[in-house]
């Protein structure tokens, strides 16, 4: 949920239709990046914020019923089939020079893909197999293998942004300036090795998920200053849980997302004028 300052960073580049080269998108930044490639202006807030407080969505229903904390069915089939993604301009929107890719993490190798989808039912799976928390989710199945949330093997995918030729970034985080992940605790690493002793490099991606993150983080700080990076930060006082269900909450992350990138958008355009 803490993506809601993506989104609202998104809409604010949506309405000067402001657009580059090839889009990353991990776990929930990939659903808002949906809207955003598909050009469609509140797309990404509403069909978070108007549904949240659905026991459908997310909660210990979904749990019960699914194994799941969040309702996969109702966001990525219910949703999409009444708060349509325009998908002729979202793939209309992307050509050699300009693609999204979706991160996913492969179950079996605890390794990062990066899938451009060429359809819309790939899309949206993909979608949903790089928002899938481990614990208090479920593997994803795609091509007879399990998949999980992009951001156990590459939370901020920098380095393959680099490796696709680009060297100037516009990175989007959800955690404020001084943000450092901490080790997972003892009772999430035993329930780790519990419930996927079949895949123990899914097990390790998440044991050390935390100094990649923080590597990452240190990295970017490096491109920043080196004028290679400009980058959105929330600032604390709006950053939420990510399970929150508070619509207030989420609502003012994402206008703060919003006017962020409104105020600074002639500081970007400088860094990084459009290509068509």
């Amino acid at each position: 949920m803490r993506g809601m300052y993506a989104a609202g960073v998104l809409d604010c580049l949506i309405q000067r239709n402001l657009y580059w080269n090839h889009t990353y998108g991990v776990s929930a930044g990939a659903c808002h990046a949906l809207s955003y490639i598909s050009r469609q202006f509140d797309r990404a807030r509403r069909v978070n914020v108007n549904h949240v407080k659905s026991a459908r969505y997310s909660g210990p229903l979904c749990l019960l019923r699914h194994g799941t904390f969040f309702g996969f069915d109702y966001i990525f089939k219910t949703i999409p089939a009444n708060d349509r993604v325009d998908w002729h301009t979202f793939f209309q929107n992307q050509h050699e020079d300009r693609k999204f890719f979706v991160v996913a993490t492969k179950a079996a190798t605890g390794e990062p893909h990066y899938i451009n989808p060429t359809t819309p039912e790939d899309a949206l799976l993909w979608l949903e197999a790089s928002s899938s928390l481990p614990v208090i989710g479920r593997a994803v199945r795609i091509h007879g293998e399990d998949w999980f949330d992009g951001g156990i093997s590459d939370s901020i995918p920098i380095r393959k942004a680099e490796k696709d030729g680009h060297s100037r970034h516009i990175i989007i985080l959800t955690q404020p300036a001084g943000y450092r992940k901490s080790p997972v605790s003892r009772s999430t690493e035993k329930a780790l090795r519990m419930m996927y002793r079949q895949y123990p490099a899914l097990v390790e991606a998440n044991l050390t998920r935390w100094q990649k993150y923080n590597d990452t983080l240190d990295y970017i700080q490096q491109l920043e200053q080196n004028g290679r990076a400009f980058v959105f930060r929330p600032t604390p006082d709006v950053v939420i849980g990510r399970l929150s269900k508070d619509k207030a909450a989420l609502q003012k992350l994402y206008e703060a997302g919003y006017q962020d990138a409104c105020n600074r958008l002639q500081a970007l355009s400088a860094f990084a004028p459009t290509t068509k």
